[in-house]
């Protein structure tokens, strides 16, 4: 998976990315998030909600998430990225946001539980009809909800 872009205008010398991927490199996952959470909520008041500042903090827990092996955290927390570059004016073809999207979907796959496949799977294909990304995306998330409303077989 691609490396989650640097923050805006962070500075090297306080940078605290080393100390947050440190933890999860150490198997302290849950620290890890909390701090990651703790840089978004200062992000959140010094720049505001849409701010690129905010948005990358989102985007670290989820890529923290993901490490941790926990798709359902890390597809939601994705969408939230995508979401929130949609609300702060990134267009629906915009890189950054047809990424957000296709690394929902991709931690999506990777979620086991039938209720939380289906909740992460509407949200999942409400942006997909806003941001397709690849061929054959939409149909796939449609296609995997369509699985889980057929009887189990097992």
């Amino acid at each position: 998976m691609a490396a989650i872009p640097p923050v805006p205008g962070a500075a090297t010398a306080a940078d605290p990315h080393h100390a947050v991927f440190a933890a999860a490199a150490a198997g302290r996952h849950g620290e890890a998030a909390a701090m990651a959470a703790a840089w978004e909520q200062a992000a959140l008041r010094s720049h505001g909600p849409v701010s690129p500042e905010a948005v990358h903090w989102i985007e670290v827990q989820a890529e923290l998430a993901r490490q941790a092996e926990e798709p359902v955290r890390a597809s939601g927390l994705w969408m939230r990225s995508a979401h929130v570059r949609l609300a702060g004016g990134q267009g629906e073809t915009d890189p950054e946001v047809v990424a957000a999207v296709d690394r929902a979907h991709h931690c999506w796959h990777q979620v086991t539980d039938r209720n939380s496949i289906r909740d992460l799977g509407v949200e999942l294909a409400n942006l997909r009809d806003r941001v397709p990304g690849k061929s054959g995306a939409r149909d796939d998330v449609q296609r995997r909800l369509a699985q889980l409303a057929e009887p189990a077989n097992r």
